[in-house]
């Protein structure tokens, strides 16, 4: 070990800032609060997703360069090697490693810091028999692990074998100052969907399916999958609802969805993954009060059931979306919408805000003077 460990915390990322995970930009500013120390974040330099930063920018980034894509298993490999030889320079005292993508980087490592923090936002198995071998190999040099829900908490603890370790569960929401929710005579009578169209687990069979032609729904993301030509194809020359309207930057998009009455918010669970899934634009759609459509998706049950902010479907089918799509649009305009308004407010003032949810992991820091 160096000689002196620099006061400083380093965060590596498995995305550029401000794509997918907003949570690493409020963890940066609310760990250099507590710590009083500077931060860096590290990133890979994904190309054409320079980081997005929100203000106050009170955190450095450092993008990693690679030769090929670091989403590809070479890219990975020199993604983390590239990383490793920045930190062993800084040496920074608390490290923050970001989903299993980053973990390797614990092992190339030429000092130990005093403090390791594991955000597990992603679960471990996707990564591969590899990976999951690998978390239990380093669980031992962990001190806190951060899971976003219970469910994957239990799941990947056991068998990544983090049984000893202080835990958190960290819910995806973040501190951005959302703006006031526009008041519910003000919306669109329409459905609001913001992400990834795909067979899999995009719904696209859903929103073209001949019963779904009079659901007023507006689709925004980026058309994916093997069949993605035909897709757009589809969506694009389609003369009924729902309406796709390509593809608008995560700025644009949250400023859109406020309008609405519904957001709907669910994936179809072709893993255990997507089955414990409660996304960023679940707690998005409930802060801008915009009541969440969700399927029954553990933790999303949990705080639709809790709070009464949103509508569940009885399952993943066709029949339960459809029936709960003509729920939510016979209810629109009437004190039963606007309770579903006022509880989204009520359960961000309770602990969908980012200071609460922070509260869970700051309570377990390690003290590191």
């Amino acid at each position: 070990m160096p000689a002196t460990v620099s006061r400083h915390i380093a965060i590596v990322s498995d995305v550029s800032v401000g794509f997918g995970s907003p949570q690493i930009q409020s963890l940066a500013r609310s760990l250099g609060r507590h710590y009083a120390a500077p931060v860096t974040v590290y990133e890979p330099d994904q190309s054409g997703r320079p980081p997005r930063l929100r203000e106050p920018n009170d955190f450095r980034v450092v993008r990693i360069t690679t030769d090929v894509s670091p989403h590809t298993t070479p890219g990975r490999i020199e993604y983390v090697l590239n990383t490793a030889d920045e930190l062993n320079r800084a040496c920074p005292e608390i490290l923050v490693l970001c989903c299993s993508f980053t973990l390797p980087v614990l092992g190339k490592l030429r000092y130990r810091p005093k403090s390791v923090i594991y955000l597990l936002l992603e679960m471990v198995p996707p990564y591969g028999r590899f990976d999951v071998a690998m978390n239990r190999h380093f669980a031992p040099r962990i001190d806190v692990v951060v899971f976003p829900n219970e469910q994957r908490a239990q799941l990947d603890g056991q068998r990544c074998g983090f049984l000893h370790q202080p835990m958190a569960v960290v819910y995806n929401v973040n501190d951005a100052s959302p703006s006031p929710p526009i008041s519910p005579q003000r919306r669109v009578r329409r459905l609001f969907y913001g992400g990834a169209i795909n067979s899999r687990q995009g719904l696209a069979d859903y929103f073209l399916h001949p019963e779904a032609r009079d659901v007023p729904l507006d689709l925004f993301g980026d058309v994916t999958g093997p069949d993605r030509a035909d897709l757009l194809q589809r969506l694009r020359t389609s003369s009924s609802e729902p309406r796709y309207q390509g593809f608008v930057d995560a700025a644009a998009l949250a400023e859109l969805r406020r309008r609405y009455a519904y957001a709907l918010v669910m994936y179809r669970p072709d893993t255990e993954q997507t089955h414990h899934a409660a996304p960023n634009k679940f707690f998005e759609a409930i802060a801008d009060g915009v009541p969440p459509i969700v399927a029954p998706h553990p933790q999303c049950q949990a705080l639709v059931e809790r709070y009464r902010c949103g509508i569940l479907m009885r399952d993943w089918s066709f029949e339960a979306f459809r029936e709960a799509v003509a729920e939510a649009l016979r209810d629109f305009g009437t004190p039963r919408y606007r309770n579903l308004v006022r509880n989204c407010a009520r359960a961000v003032r309770a602990e969908l805000n980012w200071p609460a949810q922070f509260g869970k992991l700051q309570r377990i820091l390690p003290n590191v003077a």
